[in-house]
C-alpha cells in the first residue's frame, strides 16, 4: 500500500463517520427539516462533504502531512503507528463531537458552539444526560469500534518503500491547506456559509458540530453586510452625534424619593407557556401556582428569551447585553459591561445569588462573580430536605424546594433593601424520577412525562416559597420576577416564535395591581427594569428599555448561528448576511416592512458588535 493510500483510507473512515453523524441528525430530528424538498436534502448532504472534509483536514492535517513526508525514515513502522495512533484519537474526539452534537440538536435546534470550552465542571452531568440515552451510546461504541477495526489494520500496513515524489507530497500539502480553509475564496469557509442558501434548515444539514463548535470557540470573524455609522443613526432614530460620545448607549436613572424596593428573581430552567395552563391555554393542570401569580400580578405574554442557552439568558438579563455573534459570551468577555448587582451594592442594596447546581457548574459562580453579587451559594450548601429516591439525591442540578428554603433562610436576616437572584434547575434534563404526589405522567429522564413532573414538582416548590414569603416583614416591600432563561427547545416544534416566547410574571400584591401586557419585549429589557424596581441611581447601558417605561414593540434574538427580531407585527430571521425566514403576526403586513424590519435587526447588531468589539459598550 502507498502511503497516499493509506492517508485517504483514513479520509474515508473520517468522512463515514461524519456521513453517520448527518444521517443521525436528519432522522432524528427529522420535523427540522421535513420543509426541505428531496433535492435539497440532496443538496444538504453533498455541500456537508465541505465542511466535513475542513473539519477533518484541520484536525489531522498536521499528522497526515507527517505521515506524508517523502523522507526515508518516514516510512519505518513506529514512525507510522505513532501518527496512526494520533490520527484515530482525533477521530475518536470528533465522533463523540458528532454524537453529542446529534443529542444537542434536540434541545436547540441548532449545532454547538463554544459550550465546549466551559463543559469541565459538568462531566458527571453529562455524562447521566448521556446514560439516558441508550441509543446514542450505542452509536457511539459502534463508530468507536468500527474506527477501531479499520485502524488496526491500516496501522500495521507497511508502507512501500521506493523514490520518494516530492510533486505528490506538495500536492498533497496545497490540498490540506486548501480543503481545511474550505477553498480558494478570499475568506476561508465559516459557518455563515452554510445558510448562503437562504434555508435555515438546508444550512443546519449542511454544517457539522465539529465545525461549528470549533469556529464558534476560536472565534472566527463573523461577516457582516457592510453598513455606516449615519445609516445607523438613521435607521434606529439616533442623535446625530451617537458616534461621537465615549459611551454611546449610556443611561441614566434618577430615582424619585421613596422608589426603593427589595426584587427576588427566580430564573426557572426551561420554563416553557405551553405547559404552564395561564400562558399556553392548555389543561395540564400541573402550574397552579404559577397560574395564581401570573392572575395576581403583572402577566406579560409577548415575552421572548434572547437566546436558547443559559449564559446567553443569564448574560441578558444581569448585564442587558446582547449575546454578539463573533464575539464571546460572558464568560470569556474582556470588554466593561454593567454589573446589576455592583449598580445595587453601590446603592446600598445587599445583594445574593443562589444557584440549585453544584457552584461551579454552567459557570453561574463566574458569572455571580463577574456581574457584582456579594454572596453566592451552590448546591453544596444546602441541606437536603425532602426524601428524594436514593439514586437522584446526588444530582448535579440539585433541587429547588432546598434553593428556594435555603434562599428564603439567608434573606431572613438581612438588612434591606436586597436583590436576591435565584437560579432553578431541577426541570433540567435529565428529568429526576420523583416520589409522590409529582409522578403524575409517565417518568422518563429525557421525555415529556418527566418533564411535566419535574415542573409539577417547581410549581409546588415556589407555592411553598410564597407562602412562607408572605409571613416575613420585608414581603410588602418585594417586587417578585419570575422568569426562564429559554424553553424547553427539545420540545418545541411550534416555529420560531415559540422557540423563543417564554413566561414572565412581576408579583408584588401590595406594589402592582393585576394586568396583561402584550408588549413585545425579552431578557434584554430586564437589567433596566431591575433597576427601576430598586429605585437604583446609576449610570448603565443597556440594549433594552425597562418595561415600567417601553413604548417600542420589540425583541432581539439569537438562535446559534442566526439572529432575528420579533414585533407585534412580523418576526424576521438573518444570517447577517442574507434574510433566512420571516413570517408576519398581525393580519396585514406590507412587503416594505421586513425591509425595515431586516435594517433595524442589522443596525442593532451592528451598534452592539462594535461598541463591544472597541470597549464602548460601558464606562
Amino acid at each position: 500500500m502507498s502511503i497516499f493510500q493509506k492517508i485517504f483510507s483514513y479520509l474515508g473512515i473520517g468522512l463515514f463517520i461524519f456521513l453517520l453523524a448527518r444521517i443521525g441528525i436528519f432522522a432524528v430530528h427529522y420535523e427540522n427539516f421535513s420543509s426541505l424538498t428531496f433535492v435539497e436534502v440532496l443538496q444538504g448532504f453533498f455541500y456537508g462533504l465541505r465542511f466535513d472534509l475542513a473539519s477533518l483536514l484541520v484536525f489531522s492535517g498536521i499528522p497526515l502531512l507527517l505521515m506524508a513526508l517523502p523522507f526515508r525514515w518516514c516510512t519505518s513502522q513506529w514512525w507510522h503507528v505513532a501518527l496512526s495512533i494520533l490520527v484515530f484519537f482525533v477521530l475518536v474526539l470528533e465522533g463523540t463531537l458528532l454524537i453529542g452534537d446529534v443529542i444537542y440538536f434536540g434541545y436547540v435546534k441548532r449545532h454547538l458552539t463554544n459550550e465546549l470550552l466551559f463543559l469541565g465542571k459538568d462531566i458527571k452531568y453529562l455524562v447521566s444526560e448521556a446514560a439516558a440515552n441508550p441509543g446514542y451510546l450505542t452509536i457511539w461504541f459502534g463508530m468507536f469500534f468500527f474506527g477501531l477495526f479499520y485502524w488496526l489494520r491500516l496501522s500495521k500496513v507497511k508502507v512501500r518503500t521506493g523514490h520518494f515524489h516530492w510533486p505528490k507530497f506538495i500536492l498533497f500539502f496545497v490540498f490540506v491547506v486548501i480543503t481545511g480553509r474550505g477553498g480558494i475564496g478570499m475568506k476561508p469557509l465559516a459557518i455563515v456559509h452554510a445558510y448562503s442558501s437562504g434555508s435555515s434548515s438546508l444550512g443546519n444539514l449542511i454544517l457539522n458540530g465539529v465545525f461549528s463548535a470549533s469556529h464558534s470557540s476560536l472565534s472566527v470573524p463573523v461577516e457582516r453586510q457592510p453598513i455606516s455609522e449615519s445609516q445607523i443613526v438613521t435607521t434606529l432614530n439616533f442623535a446625530q452625534d451617537f458616534w461621537q460620545k465615549p459611551f454611546p448607549l449610556t443611561q441614566k436613572n434618577e430615582p424619585k424619593p421613596g422608589e426603593s424596593n427589595n426584587l427576588v428573581v427566580l430564573f426557572v430552567e426551561s420554563l416553557t407557556p405551553r405547559y404552564v395552563d395561564s400562558f399556553g391555554g392548555n389543561d395540564y393542570k400541573i402550574t397552579p401556582n404559577l397560574d395564581r401569580l401570573s392572575a395576581e400580578g403583572w402577566k406579560f405574554n409577548r415575552f421572548y428569551s434572547h437566546g436558547q442557552r443559559s449564559i446567553e439568558g443569564a448574560q441578558s438579563v444581569l448585564t442587558g447585553m446582547p449575546s454578539v455573534m463573533g464575539l464571546p459570551t460572558i464568560a470569556n468577555l474582556s470588554a466593561n459591561y454593567t454589573k446589576i448587582a455592583a449598580l445595587a451594592e453601590e446603592n446600598g442594596v445587599s445583594t445574593i445569588f443562589v444557584n440549585s447546581t453544584l457552584r461551579e457548574s454552567f459557570l453561574a459562580q463566574a458569572i455571580a462573580a463577574s456581574t457584582g453579587f456579594s454572596e453566592y451559594y451552590g448546591k453544596e450548601d444546602m441541606p437536603l430536605l425532602l426524601d428524594y429516591f436514593s439514586e437522584e439525591k446526588d444530582r448535579n442540578l440539585g433541587w429547588d424546594y432546598e434553593t428556594l428554603i435555603f434562599s428564603l433562610e439567608k434573606i431572613k436576616n438581612r438588612k434591606t433593601p436586597f436583590l436576591a437572584f435565584i437560579s432553578l434547575s431541577t426541570d433540567h434534563t435529565p428529568f429526576p424520577k420523583l416520589n409522590e404526589p409529582f409522578n403524575r405522567f409517565p417518568h422518563h429522564a429525557t421525555e415529556e412525562g418527566g418533564y411535566l413532573n419535574s415542573l409539577h414538582y417547581t410549581d409546588w416548590a415556589i407555592g411553598e416559597f410564597f407562602s412562607k414569603a408572605k409571613e416575613e416583614p420585608w414581603f410588602q416591600k418585594t417586587i417578585f420576577v419570575i422568569t426562564a432563561d429559554h424553553v424547553l427547545a427539545h420540545y418545541q416544534k411550534d416555529g420560531f416564535l415559540e422557540r423563543f416566547r417564554i413566561p414572565l410574571i412581576f408579583y408584588a400584591p401590595a406594589l402592582l395591581k393585576p394586568k396583561v401586557i402584550e408588549t413585545v419585549s425579552s431578557h434584554l429589557d430586564l437589567m433596566p427594569t431591575f433597576i427601576d424596581f430598586m429605585g437604583l441611581d446609576a449610570e448603565y447601558t443597556a440594549l433594552g428599555t425597562s418595561l415600567l417605561r417601553k413604548q417600542e414593540s420589540f425583541a432581539l434574538v439569537r438562535e446559534g448561528s442566526l439572529v432575528g427580531i420579533i414585533t407585534d407585527r412580523a418576526y424576521l430571521k438573518h444570517s447577517l448576511m442574507r434574510r433566512m425566514e420571516s413570517g408576519k403576526i398581525a393580519d396585514q403586513v406590507p412587503d416594505s416592512y421586513y425591509d425595515k424590519l431586516e435594517a433595524r435587526l442589522l443596525a442593532w447588531d451592528r451598534v452592539a458588535y462594535d461598541l463591544t468589539r472597541k470597549n464602548r459598550w460601558a464606562p
